[in-house]
């Protein structure tokens, strides 16, 4: 009889922690910051710009989803940008980016439509990176971006 008992205290216990979900992952603002966007090298052509960038996932996390967009700010003076709406999303992108990894990303920026070009700052494009760490909901989700600069 005790053995009985025993068995189903075991047996219960097992499908307890069966059903467990997974653990809760916890990321902070230096997590993401750990997440960047390179300028590998610039290609001037008549009829835009051609960027080759790597993104580098230093994190400890899998970016499970992400997309890649340049643009050119806007220039109010000599010293001063303001965001733009104008921007493309870059090419060669990929799901799952392991932590460590680094992939290469391909942008053509076209002059096409830009109009008075002596309004943006096509010397200093910036990029955003919107995607997902781990998992792909409302609590894992990020934005960084920044200027593009050679490294």
């Amino acid at each position: 009889m005790k053995i009985k008992h025993l068995f189903i205290l075991l047996l219960t216990f097992v499908l307890l922690t069966g059903c467990v979900n997974e653990k809760e992952v916890t990321v902070s603002t230096n997590d993401f910051e750990k997440i960047r966007v390179e300028l590998v090298k610039k290609e001037a052509i008549k009829e835009g710009n051609l960027y080759t960038l790597k993104l580098i996932n230093s994190s400890y996390f899998v970016i499970k989803q992400n997309n890649v967009f340049v643009t050119y700010p806007l220039k109010i003076n000599e010293n001063a940008y303001k965001g733009n709406g104008y921007k493309v999303e870059a090419k060669g992108n990929k799901l799952d980016i392991q932590p460590g990894e680094k992939i290469t990303l391909i942008v053509f920026m076209p002059f096409e439509g830009l109009g008075d070009k002596n309004l943006f700052a096509l010397d200093n494009p910036s990029y955003q990176l919107k995607g997902f760490l781990e998992n792909v909901d409302s609590k894992h989700q990020f934005s960084v971006g920044g200027d593009l600069i050679t490294n």
